[in-house]
Formats: structure tokens, C-alpha cells, sequence
């Protein structure tokens, strides 16, 4: 079984506010991409990775792996105008070979070995796997600043990264929406509507996707907590 690793970074940050897109903020004096590309170089279940970066950051990127070596064999492309673009493009360019694909986060830095490796795990049993904990908060649809319905939360789960997948059913899928010109937020939703049940990982809170300002200093407070154990 051979698994790739995506991640789609050709994000420009343009939300955060930042003078550079976010993935190459710094946490703990290291890029957030850094940390995220050495967790998953950490899992042995990986045994490449491929990242999609912004054309205009792809130099930049290329000197920072320079400073900061993968021990992985890293691939890189250009990645498009959205994240599913940015998947797409990457899986274009994973090997043949490849029967297991994960796609994580590039601003998600915390995801241990032992999570990806079991997120890996339930794709290879039930071909399509997310990493996922119950809603606490209450869920309203919301249109227009109104609240018009509340969902059972019992049935709802907040989703992560890493998210695995059969590697032939993810291209099925995105070619699907290509062809659709479907959009998603996330790739376990492009299986869903293949009709395909994705598996839910039970996954930690402090899984922490930075993607809004306030989002660094808890991850900055985070880091400090695990590192000291």
C-alpha cells in the first residue's frame, strides 16, 4: 500500500491580514508549513508528499526547504484559485502507483503520527475517512444575519484534516465535480456525493486549523503546553 500526502497551500491568506500568505507565518520561529510538512514526513504509513503553492510563492518555498529539509521526498505544483483546484492539481501529479491519499491542512501543524496513521487506517477499510469531533456549540442556518433553522446537533460533527481516501475514488470525485462544476469546502464532501460514506476518526479539539489572526497566539499558547510536557 503506498499513501501520498497532499497539501494544498495556494492560499494567498488574503483574510488574515498578513503581509504574506499564512502558511509561512511563523509559529514557535519555525513557518506553520514546516511544522504541518514535518508531521506528515513523521508517519511512516506516508512515503511522499506533494504540495500546491501560490505560483508567486513556489521561489520562496523552494529556498525555505532549503533552510529547513523534509525527509520525505517532496513534490511541489502550482496550485489554482480555491482549495479544491489547489487538490486537484496535486492529485494530478501523484504517482500511479499511489492507492491511499490524505489531504491535510498546510496551516494545521498539530496532527500527531498516531492520528494520521489511524485516519489512514479507516480509508484502507471503508475507502473514505475524516477526522472529525462532535458540534458543542448549537448550529443555526443562517441567511442574511437571520437564524431560520437549527439542525440536530446529536447529528452534527465539526471535520479536520486529515481526511484519507482510496486514491482511485478521490480522482472519481473530483473529476466528477470538475465535470459538475461542483464546489466543495472539503474532499470527503465531493465522495459524499458519489454516494460513498466517509468514515469519521475521532479527533482532538487542539487540532487547530490558524486561519483567522487570533488564531496564532492560541496556536503560539498551544505549542508552548505540548512542548513542555
Amino acid at each position: 500500500m503506498t499513501t501520498v500526502a497532499i497539501v494544498p497551500a495556494g492560499g494567498l491568506g488574503t483574510r488574515f491580514g498578513a503581509d504574506r500568505p499564512k502558511q509561512f507565518l511563523e509559529l514557535a520561529g519555525v513557518p506553520i508549513i514546516i511544522h504541518t510538512l514535518r508531521r506528515l514526513a513523521a508517519c511512516p504509513a506516508i512515503s511522499e508528499v506533494i504540495v500546491a503553492l501560490p505560483a508567486i510563492a513556489c521561489t520562496a518555498f523552494e529556498r525555505l526547504i532549503e533552510h529547513f529539509p523534509i525527509e520525505k521526498p517532496l513534490t511541489t505544483v502550482t496550485g489554482g484559485a480555491e482549495r479544491q483546484d489547489s487538490v486537484r492539481l496535486a492529485l494530478a501529479a501523484a504517482p500511479t502507483s499511489a492507492t491511499v491519499v490524505i489531504v491535510h491542512d498546510a496551516v494545521r501543524p498539530f496532527a500527531t503520527t498516531d492520528l494520521m496513521t489511524a485516519t489512514i487506517a479507516a480509508a484502507q477499510a471503508d475507502r473514505a475517512a475524516v477526522v472529525g469531533h462532535p458540534a458543542t456549540d448549537t448550529i443555526k442556518t443562517v441567511r442574511d444575519g437571520l437564524a431560520y433553522a437549527t439542525p440536530p446537533r446529536l447529528t452534527l460533527y465539526a471535520v479536520q484534516t486529515p481526511q484519507a481516501f482510496e486514491a482511485e475514488l478521490l480522482r472519481e470525485a473530483h473529476a466528477q465535480a470538475e465535470a459538475d462544476g461542483f464546489r466543495a469546502t472539503d474532499d470527503a464532501m465531493l465522495v459524499e456525493r458519489l454516494g460513498v460514506p466517509v468514515r469519521i476518526v475521532p479527533g482532538p479539539r487542539w487540532n487547530l486549523k490558524i486561519t483567522h489572526p487570533d488564531d496564532l497566539p492560541l496556536a503560539e499558547f498551544l505549542w508552548r503546553q505540548m512542548t513542555s510536557r
